[in-house]
């Protein structure tokens, strides 16, 4: 009998190969969410918050004495002036008691924020500045078109950590008039190659549906600057400039990431339809038989694209509660 041919991708142009043996750098993936895209998390939507408080529910007996005088003295506050000069309490289960104290209060709290915001970086610094940064802005992203107004407002104020969170908080309330303000701080990152300040800046720039993230995307991956969102990422945004790299990262990355790049491949694919992928395919491999590259596109299409909405579920839906626990171990029960 004889053997089965292995089924390859495609081949990749002769440059592209030569620059990859050239490099020395592996292609790897984190296997933790940035700080960004935790914070995401947490102010997603009202029913991801929840699960979150369920999840870290399980704690409360552990850490219930240690917090209970923080969560007192948030509820005895009797201003939005003395809530916000508390946030440097507003850590373990104090977080949700100052959250639910600042929804308390109405527009008037808009400009005594934005004054704080302003001032941060005059009077604090390193962990007491990120958890200014990321409790205001939190609250701000539950503030509507006057929250982002703050936050456009202050952008330049605010470190690169705070410029971070604040793109996730622009791109979930959907304020077109930051993306290039987004762009810019993106531009300004992406060459930090010690810090993920760039996730912030793509999570808002994807969320507002910019055409930029896809090619900045296709960039990060051809450079091998890659991260846990990556392959999330493009299966959201990703293009048909997209198809190529895709299909070489699936030879790169060790056999346990590979389906990473495989099901946004899968994503990409149906966006782009049929014709595309094959001229596509066409391109980067020109030397593949026709039939050969007809019968890779239709291997990617014939798994549904919902397929790779599940497999990158933490882009696509609400999270569950087996979601959190699965990404942020050791909060479930």
């Amino acid at each position: 009998m004889a053997k089965r041919r292995k089924t390859r991708p495609p081949r990749q142009p002769a440059p592209r190969r030569a620059a990859a043996r050239r490099t020395a750098v592996p292609l790897t993936l984190d296997r933790i969410p940035s700080a960004a895209t935790f914070f995401r998390f947490k102010v997603q939507d009202p029913q991801t918050a929840e699960i979150i408080r369920t999840a870290l529910s399980a704690l409360k007996q552990v850490v219930g004495l240690r917090d209970r005088g923080k969560v007192n003295c948030i509820r005895r506050a009797a201003t939005p002036e003395q809530v916000l000069d508390l946030v440097g309490q507003a850590t373990g289960l104090a977080e949700d008691v100052w959250h639910q104290r600042m929804n308390q209060f109405g527009p008037e709290v808009l400009p005594l924020i934005a004054a704080r915001l302003r001032t941060a970086r005059d009077t604090l610094d390193g962990e007491d500045l990120a958890l200014l940064f990321e409790q205001y802005i939190a609250a701000l992203r539950w503030r509507g078109d006057a929250g982002a107004e703050v936050l456009l407002s202050c952008f330049d104020d605010l470190d690169d950590y705070g410029k971070s969170l604040a793109c996730v908080a622009l791109g979930l309330l959907g304020a077109q008039a930051s993306a290039d303000k987004l762009w810019a701080f993106y531009n300004h990152v992406k060459g930090n190659w010690r810090e993920l300040y760039l996730v912030g800046a793509l999570w808002g720039l994807t969320d507002l549906q910019d055409e930029r993230a896809s090619g900045a995307l296709v960039e990060l991956l051809v450079r091998r600057r890659t991260f846990y969102e990556l392959f999330g990422f493009l299966s959201l945004a990703g293009d048909v400039r997209a198809v190529g790299p895709l299909l070489w990262a699936t030879t790169q990355l060790p056999d346990d990431d590979r389906a990473q790049p495989l099901m946004a491949l899968v994503s990409v694919a149906h966006r782009i339809g049929r014709a595309a992928l094959l001229a596509e395919f066409a391109r980067v491999s020109p030397h593949e038989p026709p039939a050969a590259r007809e019968a890779g596109a239709d291997q990617i299409l014939s798994r549904p694209a919902s397929q790779a909405e599940e497999f990158f579920a933490l882009f696509y839906r609400e999270l569950t509660l087996a979601d959190v626990t699965r990404v942020i171990g050791g909060f479930g029960p």
